[in-house]
């Protein structure tokens, strides 16, 4: 049986990216991986984003379990949001079970660590840490003597896409995976494990900021740009599957591997800011005092986040504009929140439901759970959804006169658990998920449907799941493995057994026959988690984290 297992997480990887590759002869450690083992597109949760679908891969259970929704959460009965952390995570992780299980565990950078947890092992928290804290490893010591090694921890990344800024950005991606790589086989080789786990969170980037250069159909396409910076984009991706060479030698021959991906990716062409829908459709009021009504004027006329926006990326103001990358400046959030219309200006009195966080989430203005709540639980509040619901079904795509949204979720629907108070009332996707619905900035712009103008890529359901090892079968495709099944896989793999509260079921196909049959699957005590002391974020540190998010393209 494999001793040691190593997952490697690369975010937003998808196979209608990297199959043209591999046709083409790149990306060749990928593909043999692939043929030696087993591949299956990966159905991710809802919401599609990295902090909610990666805590489900690697907890097994859905966000109603495990409490993570989104980057930024939101407080019952409170204003104000608090950035997402590892101690509002409920249910134990794979290396809080294996390392109970005397088994070493290590995790670099896994999101939605910080702060890092005691185990057994080493852990290395994620780029949701507040910038300035350096108690982002377990062992303390373990920090030192990496810097020592490779000099300041890569946690971060910054770069974000102009037309003069390309190089930068594939600069800062080269440098992450480089750095990360170095720092895994550092600890494969230096400590004791038999589960590893670790993010890349470039692949992510990548996509985001740069889907439009390699892409002809995107709106945004430039042919000269393609010419300059297509096959770079491409060299990176080779990198990336040099240096998960470079991994799986440093685990050793005998090692499972596990590589997968927390979603897909596609092209972002329109946003939907369904609060400017809730306003038009009446279940958003706004405020009638004066300030309101000279914002609501300003907003009429365009003067709106989408504005400011174009206006600062425009290469004409390049010498006046702020420089561009994440954190070289003071968050604009606030200031974003005093300038043009927000939440602030909303009568909440009046306000029957508002959509809060990416990829279609409204939540109803519940008397008893939201500070200000208007509408009363049981029949109010399940005609309210329903009105919406209705609603819903009838926007139509304006490329195909067709319906936009597909599938209407409520949240009972798709959530189950301790945390479903939590979730947002009504889930919803658009059949074509280049129609990207944002709500977590308050009013982006003056107009329900407009070009995007930031990031050019976005989250599609359905990212990657291939993994080798001699317990599974070779050269074999499933058809569809859900996120949530990833962890169940893994402890059968692994010989442990499956905790009970765990949604996600072991894939069995993809194991030989043999390994079935001496290793029947076996079902034990719920990963329950035990009393977590809540991370201690200032309001400051959770508005720095807040800002980096939207200046990465994040909280729309």
């Amino acid at each position: 049986m494999s001793k040691k297992i190593l997952v490697i997480g690369l975010d937003g990887m998808t196979f209608n990216f990297i199959d043209p590759l591999i046709d083409k002869g790149r990306l060749p450690t990928l593909a043999q991986i692939m043929k030696e083992g087993i591949r299956s597109p990966l159905e991710t949760i809802f919401p599609p984003i990295t902090s909610a679908a990666w805590t489900s891969f690697i907890t097994g259970k859905n966000p109603g379990k495990h409490g993570i929704f989104e980057f930024i959460q939101r407080r019952q009965g409170q204003a104000r949001e608090t950035a997402a952390n590892a101690s509002q995570r409920s249910g134990k992780a794979l290396w809080d079970i294996f390392s109970e299980e005397n088994r070493p565990a290590i995790s670099t950078n896994f999101p939605i660590t910080y702060p890092p947890t005691p185990l057994n092992g080493v852990m290395i928290s994620d780029f949701m840490t507040p910038r300035g804290r350096r108690d982002i490893t377990q062992p303390s010591s373990v920090l030192a003597e990496l810097e020592a090694k490779f000099g300041a921890y890569k946690l971060y990344m910054t770069e974000t896409y102009a037309k003069d800024n390309v190089d930068n950005v594939l600069r800062e991606l080269d440098e992450e995976i480089d750095y990360k790589s170095k720092v895994n086989c550092h600890l494969m080789r230096n400590y004791d494990w038999d589960f590893f786990v670790t993010h890349i969170w470039g692949t992510d980037r990548c996509q985001h900021e740069l889907w439009h250069i390699f892409d002809e159909t995107h709106p945004k396409h430039n042919k000269e740009e393609a010419k300059l910076y297509k096959e770079k984009i491409y060299q990176y991706w080779d990198t990336v599957d040099k240096e998960v060479a470079n991994m799986l030698e440093a685990a050793g021959p005998d090692t499972a591997i596990f590589i997968a991906s927390d979603h897909g990716f596609g092209p972002a062409h329109t946003y939907c800011a369904f609060n400017i829908w809730l306003m038009e459709q009446g279940f958003l009021q706004l405020k009638k005092d004066a300030l309101t009504r000279i914002k609501k004027i300003l907003f009429s006329l365009g003067i709106t986040p989408e504005l400011a926006y174009t206006v600062l990326r425009n290469p004409l103001l390049k010498s006046i504009r702020p420089s561009r990358g994440v954190g070289t400046q003071k968050s604009k959030v606030g200031l974003i929140n005093q300038l043009f219309l927000s939440f602030n200006d909303v009568d909440w009195s009046k306000t029957t439901a508002f959509s809060k966080g990416n990829y279609g989430q409204i939540f109803v203005n519940l008397k008893g759970r939201e500070l200000e709540g208007s509408v009363s639980p049981g029949e109010e509040y399940e005609h309210v959804r329903s009105q919406i619901i209705e609603r819903l079904k009838q926007i139509k795509n304006p490329k195909t006169g067709g319906k936009l949204i597909g599938t209407i979720y409520k949240r009972e629907e798709t959530f189950s658990g301790e945390h479903l108070p939590d979730a947002p009332d009504i889930c919803f996707l658009p059949d074509d998920m280049s129609f990207v619905s944002l709500g977590n900035l308050d009013f982006m712009s003056n107009r329900f449907m407009v070009n995007s103008f930031g990031n050019s890529g976005t989250h599609r359901l359905h990212g990657v799941f291939i993994a080798r090892a001699k317990e599974l079968k070779s050269n074999f495709r499933l058809s569809n493995a859900h996120i949530i099944d990833a962890a169940p896989t893994i402890l059968h793999l692994a010989n442990l057994a499956v905790p009970e509260d765990m949604d996600g079921v072991v894939l069995s196909e993809i194991f030989t026959e043999e390994f079935l049959r001496n290793h029947p699957i076996r079902i034990g005590k719920a990963a329950l988690r035990g009393q977590v002391t809540a991370a201690e974020f200032s309001d400051e540190e959770s508005d720095e984290v807040r800002a980096r998010l939207h200046e990465l393209g994040y909280m729309g």
